[in-house]
This record gives structure tokens, C-alpha cells and sequence, in this order.
């Protein structure tokens, strides 16, 4: 049942990464898009993506025994623990982005840009922790 849930929030999770992603191109076109895409994302931040990572956290946490702290797996939890930090720096951004587009405060929104960045690490790193997990799972 834990495997289950993790996985179908695993599955939520990197679903709600990749439409936020086409969220954030399709605000960059301008400062109107851009203050739209920061309430959306913050929107679906709230709704979707804390729930389903966090979900995946506990899941995983609750699943994990003393076997799994040596070789490859161990290696897939500590990049799925860099997949969730990576995540939670970009919702820190998507807030405190969104502080600033409610005031229509462009400038600001700019400043939290390097915070965006680091967060899109989530990808390759997500990328590495399935891979992982595949390669486990087939030997």
C-alpha cells in the first residue's frame, strides 16, 4: 500500500514539475505573463506539488529500512533527498515570487530568478533517482 501511494505521488509529482515548467515559458513572453505565471505556480504549488513531494518524503521515509543504507540504493534515497531540497527551494522562490507579483513589484520577482534556477536542478536530479530506482528494480 505505502509502495502504491508513493509511487502514484511520485508519478503526481515530476506530472506537476513538467506543466509547471511549460507555467514558467510561457512567463517569460512579459511582466504580465510573468506576474501570471507566479500566481499560478503558486497556486498549483499549494494544491499539487507540496502534497504530492511531501507524500513522497513520508512514503519513502516510512518505507526505508536499515538494508536500504548501502550501495545504489542508498545513492537513490540521498538524490531523492536532493530531488525534495531542490523542490523546496523552488517553493520558498514560487512564495516569495508570488509576495512580490501581488504588488505588482517586477523587480522583486527578478530578484528570487537565481532561486528559480537552482530549483530547476530537480530535474537531473529526479532523472538520476529513476534511473536508480529502474536499474534496482530490473537486477
Amino acid at each position: 500500500m505505502l509502495l502504491t501511494l508513493h509511487l502514484l505521488a511520485l508519478g503526481i509529482w515530476i506530472g506537476v514539475v513538467g506543466a509547471e515548467f511549460v507555467i514558467e515559458f510561457d512567463g517569460m513572453k512579459d511582466d504580465e505573463s510573468h506576474i501570471r505565471a507566479s500566481k499560478l505556480h503558486y497556486t498549483t504549488d499549494i494544491w499539487v506539488e507540496i502534497p504530492a513531494f511531501m507524500t513522497v518524503l513520508i512514503t519513502g521515509l516510512l518505507m526505508l529500512s536499515e538494508d536500504h543504507l548501502s550501495g545504489l540504493f542508498l545513492y537513490k534515497v540521498l538524490f531523492g533527498l536532493f530531488a525534495v531540497a531542490f523542490n523546496i527551494v523552488g517553493v520558498y522562490a514560487v512564495f516569495k515570487r508570488r509576495k512580490y507579483a501581488m504588488s505588482g513589484d517586477i523587480e522583486g520577482m527578478k530578484s528570487v530568478d537565481p532561486f528559480m534556477k537552482l530549483s530547476a536542478a530537480i530535474i537531473p536530479v529526479f532523472l538520476i533517482t529513476f534511473v536508480l530506482a529502474m536499474y534496482i528494480v530490473v537486477q
